[in-house]
């Protein structure tokens, strides 16, 4: 026979008056789809990133523009850099070394993304580098779209 606080207490566990235990935070499946997702999505964007600056390097002629030709390159080269480590099997490493690579990669095409959206803003309104913008043509709404894109998708990714 059970004491009287002994039934007490099983009676308290069983009605759910008793106090209340939170489970431990884990994402499930969908969460780590949709962070896999961004981290895809995020890679293509600043792909794109770079496609855009390689066009206007190589078609638009930027490459004849001091200081602005070569950021202009060392973008198209930074953005395939990170882009490429981003889509790459680098948890083949290991988990902690894979994820560890993975975070770097976003957050240095994160700095890429942002540096150029914010030249390019700044360049809007006043000379950088003896260069100044003028309008909003096709290549420049499509750079403001994929920084923006690849801010995002990749902020949520790391």
């Amino acid at each position: 026979m059970a004491s009287a606080p002994e039934q007490a207490a099983r009676s308290r566990a069983n009605s759910g008056s008793g106090p209340v235990r939170a489970l431990p935070a884990q994402p499930g499946r969908n969460d780590k789809v949709a962070v896999e997702v961004a981290r895809y999505l995020g890679a293509l964007s600043i792909l794109a990133v770079g496609a855009v600056h390689a066009q206007q390097y190589y078609g638009a002629y930027f490459s004849v523009v001091p200081t602005i030709g070569t950021l202009f390159l060392l973008s198209f080269v930074g953005s395939g850099v990170v882009g490429a480590v981003l889509v790459a099997p680098v948890r083949r490493f290991g988990r902690n070394i894979g994820d560890l690579i993975l975070v770097a990669a976003a957050l240095g095409a994160i700095g890429i993304a942002v540096g150029s959206l914010a030249s390019l803003l700044v360049s809007e309104y006043t000379p950088l580098f003896g260069f100044m913008e003028s309008g909003y043509r096709l290549a420049i709404v499509l750079a403001i779209v994929f920084d923006v894109l690849t801010t995002v998708f990749l902020a949520v990714f790391a």
